[in-house]
């Protein structure tokens, strides 16, 4: 960091773009692993402040989840109890920039589609009031994630191709090209990022690439992204330092605590090292620490993943979508055999670097992914299948497993929704109960990763996955079993999937013969037999944890 960017940094951290104070940056997290991170899409958890709802003559629209219905930050905030009380130690909250109000039959309620990267959503609040929400959450034991977007802004502009200064049919999202469309670009909105030096500027139409639509291959890094939201130039170096100097002004202005970064396989692979290393640098001369970054590529491959963490200054971690479309939703939700879940449960483990980011978290790839049994971009768990029983399961694989678990808000409150803004639910339609099976279940969980050291730091040994699915009627169909071993303390997690019969047989621990364990969950005990294993009996998505 250059003398010049540290003093801009001490300056842009003393006052922000509202001319309030700032608050002093600081490390508010020691250990990622023993986190609970809660997921919540701003719009739909509560209002707290309704004169902030119409913005551009734009207003909620109760009757369609696809428009604005009117959360913001102040909402959030008064809610804050009811998150910790479930047991939640880390909110990770949607972007919070000025975003594109509407684009053909859906709003930016989201915040992905941003209309400046430097201003506050006025929807959700204004920069007080992010810092506020903020601040008592670190007053309640409480990390902030943000979830951040480099690869385009919103629909900010449309190709006009005839020249008629109209928008007319397929200027919106125009095929893709291996050249920029050289035509007059129709302006809706003029996004601002923040220079080296800290200084405000204008995108120009050459700092995005202006291909067109595209998903595959090369358009996929260098095409435009559905909706006609606009691919900037991260390869250009110019952009590449803008994003990180403002990112890191948002940091400075809030204390937030982490970034979740949204598309990551759209952006070209080089991007990610120099901006972690980058951003990592300009934090830590700040006093910011252990600042955790992990993306997003929706793909069920950990070889995807892993070369977002691979190269030095990369990404922390990623969000298991392998584990999520493999375990939870193949094998417990379909009925896949278990075995066919090793790869994202296990065996994947060596195919990422088995050292943390220099500056990072502290914690290496595979023991920071972010584990999840639904999210805004899936069907809730309760939509793909309306079982308190399968999501009792698969909630516990996600607090057993070597990752850090996350609850996508309203998934204690059994919502259904089954995809889109349908899984994007009002949360104030609920009444915040605390009374649902699940929530309950939640919070069991959550102390029993307390109780037990292995299930947070331990190192994790598949014991038993059956070769016979859900269909089968096979004594083993169905079970899984894993064992998190932490020193000299182990826990042995064993699950049935199957979802209706009851399955048994041995299953291999690494305990010592005569060892008598406990079930955490039901409350009985089993004896480890003269060659290490347990002889199990689960009826259908049952599960037990068994420990000395």
């Amino acid at each position: 960091m250059s003398p010049r960017w540290l003093v801009l940094v001490v300056l842009v951290a003393a006052c922000g773009d509202d001319g309030g104070p700032a608050p002093s940056v600081d490390t508010h997290v020691e250990r990622w692993d023993d986190q609970l991170i809660y997921q919540v899409v701003v719009d739909r958890f509560a209002n707290g402040d309704p004169s902030n709802d119409v913005q551009n003559g734009i207003g909620p629209d109760p009757d369609d989840l696809r428009r604005h219905q009117g959360g913001d930050w102040r909402g959030l905030r008064d809610r804050l109890g009811y998150i910790e009380a479930l047991g939640a130690t880390a909110l990770w909250i949607s972007p919070v920039v000025a975003n594109v109000d509407r684009s053909g039959d859906e709003d930016g309620y989201h915040g992905y589609w941003a209309s400046d990267f430097t201003t506050a959503n006025p929807r959700f609040g204004d920069l007080d009031e992010l810092r506020a929400l903020v601040r008592e959450a670190h007053a309640r034991g409480m990390a902030v994630v943000v979830d951040v977007v480099v690869n385009h802004a919103g629909r900010v502009f449309d190709y006009d191709l005839d020249g008629d200064g109209m928008v007319g049919v397929g200027e919106v999202e125009p095929p893709y090209q291996s050249t920029p469309y050289e035509v007059p670009l129709l302006w809706t909105a003029r996004p601002h990022l923040f220079d080296g030096d800290g200084v405000s500027f204008e995108l120009q139409a050459e700092d995005y690439r202006r291909r067109g639509l595209g998903l595959r291959g090369e358009a996929r890094i260098y095409g435009d992204f559905p909706t006609g939201l606009r691919d900037l130039r991260t390869d250009d170096e110019r952009i590449l330092e803008a994003l990180v100097s403002t990112y890191a002004w948002w940091v400075a202005q809030t204390d937030v605590d982490g970034f979740r970064l949204d598309a990551v396989p759209h952006v070209e692979e080089a991007f990610w090292p120099e901006f972690g290393r980058r951003l990592r640098a300009r934090l830590a001369a700040m006093g910011k620490h252990r600042f955790f970054l992990f993306g997003e590529t929706f793909d069920g491959s950990p070889d995807a993943q892993a070369i977002t963490t691979d190269d030095e200054g990369d990404l922390d971690s990623f969000l298991d979508f392998p584990l999520k479309l493999q375990l939870i939703d193949g094998v417990i939700l379909d009925g896949n055999a278990a075995d066919t879940a090793v790869d994202a449960l296990a065996d994947a483990r060596t195919r990422f670097r088995p050292f943390e980011q220099p500056g990072g978290i502290g914690l290496d790839p595979w023991r920071s992914r972010v584990t999840f049994v639904d999210n805004h971009d899936t069907w809730r768990i309760r939509g793909d299948l309306d079982s308190f029983e399968a999501a009792r399961l698969a909630l516990l694989v996600v607090f057993t497993i070597d990752g850090i678990p996350c609850i996508y808000y309203g998934t204690e409150q059994e919502l259904r929704g089954q995809g889109g803004g349908e899984s994007r639910e009002r949360m104030w339609d609920t009444g915040y109960r605390r009374d649902t099976e699940t929530w309950a279940w939640i919070q069991a969980l959550r102390a029993l990763r307390e109780e037990l050291p292995p299930l947070v730091g331990g190192d994790l040994t598949v014991r038993f996955a059956s070769d016979e699915d859900g269909f089968s009627e096979v004594d083993h169909a169905g079970l899984l079993a894993y064992e998190r071993q932490l020193d000299s303390e182990r826990a042995l997690v064993v699950l049935n999937a199957h979802a209706i019969k009851r399955s048994s047989g041995p299953i291999p621990t690494g305990f010592t013969p005569g060892t008598e364990l406990r079930d955490r969950l039901g409350g009985g005990s089993l004896t480890v037999g003269g060659d290490g294993s347990v002889a199990v009996s689960l009826g259908p998505r049952e599960a037990m944890i068994l420990a000395p």
